[in-house]
């Protein structure tokens, strides 16, 4: 079924969420600060809840980290017009507030295509079990 999917918009949206992961694992606030939605939402599995700028100064000033072994896998994909959602696992370490947290999680993020451009509205991790 997701061969189906496989649209251009999709394929944008999946390298733009490479390029996130990477630059996640990096750290690296100014390549996510293009691909982040001015509106975004992002709630970490610890149940801590950023906007945008909140999200890039944490990163910023190291009060949030990830490590190089961060990543997503894709399980489920919705395409809905100007609205991709892309569920899934999420794997690897960070630090929230210097407390390590260490993922294999659940995990869901929203892109949005506003005037043309992809960027991530929404983001949810939880550290529930996941069912499968």
């Amino acid at each position: 079924m997701l061969a189906m999917l496989d649209t251009d918009d999709l394929k944008a949206v999946r390298k733009l969420e490479r390029l996130r992961i990477e630059a996640t694992r990096r750290n690296d606030p100014d390549v996510l600060a293009p691909l982040l939605h001015e509106q975004l939402i992002y709630v970490s599995s610890a149940g801590a809840i950023f906007d945008k700028e909140h999200y890039l100064k944490s990163i910023r000033t190291h009060s949030l980290t990830y490590d190089r072994d961060f990543d997503v896998r894709e399980t489920e994909v919705r395409v809905l017009d100007d609205v991709i959602v892309l569920a899934g696992v999420m794997l690897g370490h960070s630090r929230l507030d210097g407390e390590q947290q260490v993922f294999h999680f659940p995990c869901i993020g929203v892109w949005r295509k506003d005037f043309g451009e992809w960027r991530l509205l929404a983001w949810q991790s939880s550290s529930g079990s996941m069912a499968i």
